[in-house]
């Protein structure tokens, strides 16, 4: 219990410090540099067969002892090296200064394209789940529907779901609509960070993005056959959606 109770001391004063580091990435006057705030996830504990840091009147010691902790709490798989998922989950805050004036390339984002960006809990998109991590077995799971005999419009089909995450691998996800199917009611299902996305065909051609709003998202008809991408176009590293709608016959 002892050992327990000094881990989460450890944790405690390492919290603090994802704080105060919010307070000098976020405050008045924010880094020119990129920059990325790490804490623990909300309810984590630390492995209870971890042993906490040695003591240690050295401060530069004491740093290193900390920072190795930190990384192995991180490192949830014991595999020493951090996994893209297992670094998300400690994400706190992520900080990018804007390009210098005329440095705005055609891959960045400008300041008025951020109304594309969907943000948790914010206005009525608090209602939402927080989304999950992507990985294989996720995107395995969602091939399958998550219910038949769906009403949309005059019709019933299969609720289906669609996540992606801004981590590397999981940017974008298919749609494949064979003869005869077509996909409608689309909605929000979960949503995690910030994120924004688009529809677009199987050779590139634009469909849909969410800057053009949620009306004109809920009336989105998709008809086979063909295959269709959800592409990620920008949004915070731990960035996640998932978006549903009903697969019907035509």
């Amino acid at each position: 219990m002892l050992r327990k109770l000094a881990m989460v001391g450890a944790i405690m004063a390492l919290c603090l410090g994802v704080v105060q580091a919010q307070g000098d990435m976020m405050g008045d006057h924010p880094p020119m540099q990129p920059g990325v705030v790490l804490g623990p996830p909300d309810g984590f504990m630390p492995p209870a067969d971890m042993p906490p840091p040695p003591m240690t009147d050295d401060p530069e010691e004491a740093r290193h002892m900390m920072l190795d902790a930190f990384f192995r709490m991180m490192d949830a798989d014991g595999s020493g090296a951090i996994e893209p998922g297992e670094f998300h989950a400690w994400v706190r805050d992520f900080h990018m200064p804007p390009p210098p004036d005329g440095m705005m390339g055609d891959g960045m984002m400008h300041d008025g394209d951020m109304e594309g960006i969907l943000r948790a809990g914010e206005g009525d998109l608090a209602d939402l789940n927080i989304a999950p991590e992507c990985s294989d077995d996720l995107r395995s799971s969602e091939q399958s529907p998550q219910a038949e005999g769906v009403p949309c419009g005059d019709r019933e089909g299969n609720l289906i779901f669609r996540t992606i995450c801004n981590m590397p691998g999981f940017e974008s996800v298919a749609i494949s609509l064979p003869d005869g199917r077509a996909a409608g009611c689309f909605s929000l299902e979960a949503l995690r960070g910030g994120i924004g996305f688009e529809i677009v065909t199987e050779d590139g051609m634009h469909i849909w993005d969410t800057t053009m709003g949620k009306e004109s998202y809920r009336d989105l008809k998709l008809d086979g056959p063909g295959v269709f991408q959800v592409k990620s176009i920008g949004g915070s590293p731990d960035g996640a959606v998932t978006i549903k709608f009903v697969d019907v016959q035509r």
